[in-house]
């Protein structure tokens, strides 16, 4: 389409105006009518299937096929169409729809143009142009449609120019604007778009108000420059400041030089872009053209520009400078040929204000240029030959004292690590790796942790190495690493007496979850409560191999002793799973519905615990679902469960029983009253805040959806679902399922794929639940099977095998078996399969869910 608009019969149709003219005079049309009939039009050259258009305009929102009738009939009606001639929009049954008129693209330059959208910059008008689409970007904000664009190009290209033209586009549209680049060596691996979201926010201070108080928060600490609570919540933060930000008229997100960014960028930005779906929100990046391309952005290359001066306007080694500035150069040159401000400062050795005086002689000269975040040689040859200049015995002396003096010009220990491991100084880098990775590990950085202590282990000793190690083998654990144990191993043998319980404590969780009792108990041995702060650390680990051992009375006794630690306030997250395996307890005895009874007691008397009780108790629920117990009485002790939580208050309670109901009824095949019971689940939960129990109820009602055949709604409430299970205390048990589902609500083979690849970077929660991680191991196993990376199949259903172990007696092992079949198909053995698929068919029969056995039987027939 052009800027002005699209003709087709006596029609035409302006996307930057919103406006719909027949026969020259407009036509008064819903929103949504408006944007069907746009994207249709834009999507002419192809069928567009009926769940792209409920994605592409509703988004996430909850709609039936009818309302798109609807809004197509409304559409035809508009345009002089009927569903009978179907001159414009024909119905292709069984697919979807398509846009049939011929179409002539024409400005409308003898009629002025009305709104906002008209007075776009007139920088846009070279349609020839590949800026042209970038600045473009702007008015498909304005017309309510999201973009998202990577710039490619060479030194030179106009890359940064054409950022900070969109900007200013977009402000004087005033649109929500914010532009950042990666520092050469940044305090946090987000604070690029920390600063981007600072920049809306401080446009619109109303921004942060219109978020919730604990994503707020989030993003003040980032503004500051600290690192997050923990890297689910910062993204759930992010997502929800982008969304209200992409609200009428919307938002533009530019991101110059990414390819300096930090891995963590990456993931953030490639987790937020699927907001320009949805939304009026534009994510423009720019890098270079040998950058790899980013998935789901539309690409412009600029080309690549202009080629550096190999002859700087001064003597190639800069004779003829002051010699102040010579040693400043020689010296900032130990740290490479890109630098920033701050790094000249350190290296120059003077205060902030003679340093910059230097700093300007030496761009004056031309040895050094101004780059996107900072500045650097105009030759790297020239950086090198002074950077020689310092004799090589000198070198880590000089390196040690610009570390110095970055830590007292407010660099953080990464910034510093990072520098001097780039140099290949990993001795001087030592000390400031180590706090680096200790302040990554209180964000969940389980890989920046890793990345520290792997690039310096070697070189610590002393009171360091014990932190270093203790510190490698938490990331290990926390990644669902085997190595784990023996990390943990390693540390203790550095260990004092004083940290000693702690890591025995945590070696025997690792090792349990590991399958590996034997060296949890090993670690145990001798292991007593001291009254220590490791107290309820040692409970729950002797708790956790006292289960899985068979020896139900001191799993009992153990988890009882640390439950008044457990909901102590300030007690850590993973403590909660006392409360989950005092249920599973419960459940091995065949009270669970006894130990609920005495939760809502104890929840009538104290409210506030309320909600970690219930929510602890989220695999304990899963267990007697998919067990033998038959689902009518799984309904009736529900219902009993319910009167008792009405009788005393406990609203939680209530919620809690009715969304059991409703996986019941979903479980045994009676779709309808899932659907009554989940949506009365959900409503209680949402009032509540209940972002647990919200969540949970989602992703059963996605799956209702999905054994509808209504794969696109499953995907919406799933997606609606993930922000609010990150920001959940029990994230480690509710991502495994939300993401199991949405890899079965995928389309086709290569986009089952994709939702398992973001699984993988997404699900690093601490001691992800060995329960909870069948429900996506045995998804995606079939789909790695399906999409022949048949080796990650394998993997995953190794996973599965582990974690189903723990369900046994459960329709879980009939799951694996279906698993199982696939692998076995592909590698050829099709009289294998089928015994696994009706083995796996008799198991879910035996359970009670007929659905499942029915797609076994199914498959089986292929």
């Amino acid at each position: 389409m052009t800027r002005a608009g699209v003709r087709f019969g006596d029609c035409e149709l302006s996307v930057e105006r919103i406006e719909l003219r027949r026969a020259g005079k407009i036509i008064e049309m819903e929103p949504q009518v408006f944007d069907v009939l746009a994207y249709l039009l834009r999507h002419r050259e192809r069928v567009v299937p009926k769940t792209e258009l409920l994605d592409q305009v509703w988004g996430n929102r909850f709609v039936s096929e009818s309302a798109l009738s609807s809004r197509i009939k409304s559409a035809r009606r508009a345009v002089g169409d009927t569903g009978r001639d179907q001159r414009i929009i024909k119905t292709i049954y069984g697919r979807g729809y398509r846009f049939v008129a011929d179409v002539d693209d024409q400005p409308d330059s003898a009629r002025p143009a009305h709104g906002p959208a008209a007075t776009a910059d007139p920088a846009a008008e070279d349609t020839t142009a590949p800026a042209h689409r970038v600045l473009r970007a702007v008015s498909d904000v304005i017309a309510g449609r999201g973009v998202a664009i990577q710039i490619s190009g060479g030194p030179g290209s106009g890359k940064t120019e054409l950022l900070h033209q969109v900007a200013g586009t977009a402000r004087r549209q005033a649109l929500a604007v914010g532009l950042s680049a990666p520092a050469l060596a940044s305090r946090s691996p987000y604070l690029c778009i920390a600063e981007v979201l600072k920049e809306m926010a401080q446009g619109d201070p109303g921004l942060l108000d219109a978020i919730p108080v604990g994503c707020r928060g989030e993003l003040e600490r980032a503004f500051d420059g600290q690192l997050p609570t923990t890297r689910q919540r910062w993204f759930v933060a992010v997502r929800e400041f982008l969304v209200v930000a992409a609200e009428q008229p919307g938002a533009v997100l530019l991101l110059d030089d990414l390819h300096l960014g930090h891995r963590e960028a990456f993931l953030l930005v490639e987790d937020v872009a699927r907001l320009t779906h949805t939304h009026r929100l534009a994510i423009i990046i720019a890098q270079l053209s040998d950058a790899p391309t980013w998935p789901g952005f539309e690409v412009v290359e600029l080309g690549g520009g202009r080629q550096v001066d190999q002859q700087p306007r001064v003597d190639r080694d800069a004779v003829g400078l002051p010699a102040g500035v010579v040693t400043a150069l020689q010296r900032v040159a130990q740290l490479g040929d890109r630098f920033d401000r701050r790094e000249f400062t350190a290296a120059a050795g003077h205060d902030p204000r003679d340093a910059g005086q230097l700093l300007e002689r030496a761009l004056g000269s031309g040895v050094i240029c101004v780059e996107s975040g900072g500045y650097r040689f105009a030759d790297p040859a020239i950086a090198a030959r002074l950077a020689a200049q310092i004799v090589p015995a000198l070198r880590p002396a000089v390196m040690g004292e610009i570390a110095t003096r970055l830590v007292d010009l407010g660099a953080t220990p990464a910034q510093v690590a990072d520098l001097l491991l780039a140099r290949g100084e990993p001795d001087v880098a030592a000390p400031y790796a180590l706090e680096a990775a200790r302040v990554a590990a209180t964000s969940g950085l389980h890989a920046e942790v890793l990345r520290w202590t792997e690039a310096v282990r070697d070189h610590v000793d002393g009171a360091g190495e014990p932190a270093l190690l203790s510190l490698r083998a938490d990331a290990l654990a926390a990644t669902g690493d085997h190595a784990a144990v023996p990390a943990y191993r390693k540390a203790l043998a550095t260990a004092d007496l004083g940290q000693a319980p702690g890591l025995r404590a945590r070696l025997a969780r690792a090792a349990v979850l590991s399958g590996d009792l034997a060296s949890a108990e090993e670690a145990l041995a001798g292991l007593e409560p001291s009254g220590g702060p490791d107290d309820g650390a040692i409970l729950l680990a002797r708790g956790m191999l006292a289960y899985f051992s068979g020896d139900i009375d001191g799993a009992d006794a153990a988890v009882e002793a640390a439950r008044a630690m457990a909901l102590a306030p300030g007690a850590p997250n993973r403590l909660l799973d006392v409360i989950t395996l005092q249920g599973m307890i419960a459940h091995n005895r065949g009270k669970w519905f006894d130990r609920l009874r005495r939760e809502l007691r104890a929840a009538t008397e104290n409210p506030e615990l309320a909600s970690a009780v219930f929510d602890s108790h989220l695999c304990v629920a899963e267990y007697l679902l998919y067990g033998p117990t038959p689902y009518y009485e799984v309904v009736a002790m529900t219902r009993q469960l319910r009167e008792q939580a009405e009788r005393t208050g406990a609203r939680r309670g209530v919620a809690f029983a009715v969304t059991v109901a409703g996986e019941a009824a979903l479980l045994a095949g009676d779709l309808d009253a899932a659907r009554a019971d989940l949506a009365e689940a959900l409503a209680m939960h949402a009032e509540m805040g209940a972002d647990t129990g919200t969540a949970h109820t989602l992703q059963r009602m996605a799956e209702v959806e999905l054994a509808a055949g209504d794969r696109a709604a499953a995907e919406r409430l799933l997606r609606r679902a993930l922000p609010l299970a990150r920001w959940s205390p029990l994230a480690r048990h509710l991502l495994q399922r939300i993401y199991g589902t949405l890899i079965a609500a995928a389309p086709d083979a290569d986009a089952a794929l994709v939702v398992v690849d973001e699984a993988v970077e997404r699900l690093d929660e601490p001691f992800a639940c060995i329960f909870c991680q069948v429900m996506i191991a045995v998804p995606a196993s079939i789909a790695c099977t399906e999409g022949g990376r048949l080796d990650e199949a394998r993997s995953w259903l190794t996973q599965a095998q582990r974690s189903a172990a723990t369900w046994q007696g459960t329709a879980w092992q009939g799951a694996v078996a279906e698993a199982r079949a696939y692998l076995a198909r592909a590698e050829g053995d099709r009289a294998t399969a089928g015994r696994l698929l009706a083995e796996a068919a008799t198991l879910f029969e035996l359970a009670g869910q007929p659905l499942d056995a029915q797609r076994c039987l199914d498959a089986a027939e292929l």
